[in-house]
């Protein structure tokens, strides 16, 4: 499989990507790293370490690797995880805005559009009255840097530091230099070449077909209950005496098998009892 935009490794693009089977011990560090007081840039980074088999040129998977990849590439990856560990359809809700009407609407993961990266990914050259700066795409490692920053008008200054610098590259600028309609450039060329995933399905409502714009997250892998999991590996226990460890080592496709199997001997346990009492 290969990535919307990729990595720049040694002048070159490196799109492939390959994820590990799913088995329970990946999904719990995905259950875990849901939950964790850590910012979310941080947290797609240990999730991502942790689910990709290679990455790039070869089969190196490395927390600075993953920190480099483009927001695109970790939404991408992280809606990609998604439909690797269950592609079945999911729900959204919406309540239109026009008439109050409450409506579902049915998903894949798989389905959701992505935009790939656009001419001269991953940096550029704008022309700007400081001079001609070199502007690259946003990365993971720059949204970790100003995850912490409460003020939305400093973290956005600490970004513009960090991707964008003089044409040399050598040197950072100071943005504040910088025209309210040559930031506004900038933005528009780094738009332009970074690749996206959809943020948002557009549905009609039912009752008065006003087209409403639903949400959809890239990071469902983040929002996954870790209650079920629980539950799942209490009964394979309970039933199989099987270790915490050896159930988190079964592919999640045995795990279910598992579970199944359960299910049907206690419907068919249960309804032997019927009749015997009857």
């Amino acid at each position: 499989m290969e990535l919307p935009g990729g990595l720049l490794i040694e002048g070159l693009i490196h799109r492939a990507f390959r994820f590990k089977p799913v088995n329970g011990a990946l999904e719990l560090t995905l259950s875990e790293n849901g939950w964790s007081e850590r910012s979310c840039p941080a947290r797609v980074t240990a999730v991502l370490c942790a689910a990709l088999e290679s990455l790039g040129n070869g089969d190196v998977v490395s927390a600075d690797r993953v920190r480099n990849l483009s927001v695109g590439d970790r939404q991408f990856l992280m809606r990609r995880l998604a439909a690797h560990i269950d592609d079945r359809l999911f729900w959204l809700t919406a309540i239109c805005p026009k008439c109050s009407e409450k409506f579902d609407v049915s998903v894949r993961h798989s389905d959701l559009p992505v935009k790939p990266a656009g001419e001269d990914y991953p940096e550029t050259i704008v022309e700007t009255g400081v001079g001609p700066l070199r502007v690259r795409v946003p990365t993971g490692a720059d949204q970790e840097a100003v995850a912490g920053i409460e003020d939305d008008g400093r973290a956005i200054q600490v970004l513009m530091e960090r991707i964008i610098r003089a044409e040399d590259g050598g040197s950072g600028v100071d943005v504040s230099r910088l025209s309210r309609e040559e930031v506004l450039a900038i933005e528009s060329r780094v738009e332009a070449m970074a690749p996206e995933v959809a943020m948002y399905l557009l549905a009609n409502c039912p009752n008065c077909e006003l087209e409403n714009r639903i949400p959809v997250s890239p990071y469902a892998c983040l929002e996954r209950p870790v209650g079920e999991l629980f539950a799942e590996i209490h009964q394979l226990a309970f039933w199989y005496h099987w270790s915490e460890r050896e159930i988190l080592n079964l592919p999640r496709s045995r795990r279910q098998i598992y579970l199944h199997l359960i299910d049907r001997s206690r419907g068919m346990h249960s309804a032997k009892q019927y009749m015997e009492v009857g």
